[in-house]
């Protein structure tokens, strides 16, 4: 499954620009978990306090007002409360980015953005380092001039695996971001 997500990324990356004339955005971007609550096995619930994030993005549009782009997230660590465990997480994701263009507004564009990729963490809790799983997300943004800002709700899902039990992780939040857009 990475060898085909990666795939797609350097076809994403390579081919889709050179085969089409359209413009490009660059988006780096640092953000905040909210609300983020760990969730383990259907049972197990642990809050954890606010998680701090840095990525980047860069957006193809071979469509007017339509964004096909990768992005990269890290989740530096945070506390899992009342454990003193921690977590972190690093995200490769592909994105899409619909937007509503608004002529002559401070604002210029609202947009809807959906992100789904493979997620790699550090879970200190549950004792796992190097744990894969699937990051989704899905929100709302808009820009002004250089400027975006964003909210989305974001969802990671881990497989656990010890010995032979089987069981998942899942993180669910609330993400804050504010970030800066160049366009070529």
């Amino acid at each position: 499954m990475k060898k085909l997500f990666l795939s797609l990324l350097l076809i994403t990356i390579f081919i889709l620009p050179v085969s089409a004339k359209m413009n490009a955005d660059f988006i780096v971007k640092g953000g905040i978990l909210a609300s983020p609550y760990l969730y383990f096995d259907g049972s197990n619930i642990q809050d954890v306090d606010l998680g701090f994030t840095l990525g980047g993005e860069i957006f193809a549009y071979p469509w007017k007002n339509i964004g096909l782009g990768l992005g990269a997230m890290h989740l530096f660590k945070t506390d899992i409360e009342n454990t003193g465990q921690k977590i972190s997480a690093t995200n490769i994701y592909v994105a899409a980015k619909p937007k509503l263009v608004l002529e002559n507004q401070e604002i210029d564009s609202v947009y809807l953005i959906g992100q789904l990729g493979l997620t790699n963490s550090d879970i200190e809790l549950i004792d796992a380092s190097g744990l894969s799983g699937i990051y989704a997300a899905a929100g709302i943004g808009i820009e002004a001039k250089w400027l975006i800002v964003e909210i989305l709700y974001s969802f990671y899902n881990w497989a656990v695996t010890d010995n032979d039990d089987f069981s998942t992780a899942q993180l669910y939040s609330l993400q804050l971001n504010l970030g800066f857009k160049f366009s070529i």
